[in-house]
């Protein structure tokens, strides 16, 4: 039987829209749920589930983690094993005695009260402080653990 080349290329299209791939997700902390394409799949890990070759985005969530999204290209193939590692989030709360401060952080969250509390992702965080509009300092701060943060001037401003 001859096929034509037109008869070939529809077949192996199909082949590739209509073939399964296993997937397998594990995520430290056990018990995320995990979201393909929009839809909750169930709680890690998730084993023995098959998906369609093609763009996937996955959503991966759990309260007092770091949310966490991650589009895959599903090539053709025998299986897919993903591992997530979520973030935890600490509560932190900054405190400062000196006037006249504001206080940025990542470039995201700006306050200038003497005291404010924040959800951060655990890792490194830049600090930078202002007064009349003037950076004054910048620190890198590492949130580990929920934490509580007193920030006082090395020096005083008025000194050369």
């Amino acid at each position: 039987m001859i096929l034509k080349e037109s008869t070939l290329t529809v077949v192996f299209i199909l082949s590739f829209c209509f073939s399964q791939i296993k997937l397998k997700v594990n995520t430290i902390p056990k018990k995320v749920n995990i979201y393909l394409d929009g839809t909750n799949i169930g709680k890690s890990p998730i084993n023995n589930r098959y998906i369609n070759p093609g763009v996937h985005r996955f959503e991966i969530k759990k309260k007092g983690y770091a949310p966490l999204k991650y589009e895959l290209l599903v090539n053709p193939s025998q299986a897919i094993d993903l591992d997530f590692f979520l973030n935890p989030i600490y509560e932190c709360k900054f405190i400062t005695d000196e006037p006249g401060l504001v206080f940025q952080l990542n470039g995201e969250h700006q306050w200038d009260v003497k005291s404010v509390r924040l959800k951060l992702e655990a890792g490194d965080h830049l600090l930078r402080v202002f007064k009349i509009g003037e950076l004054i300092d910048e620190q890198t701060i590492v949130v580990d653990q929920p934490k509580r943060y007193k920030y006082f001037l090395k020096k005083s401003l008025n000194e050369n």
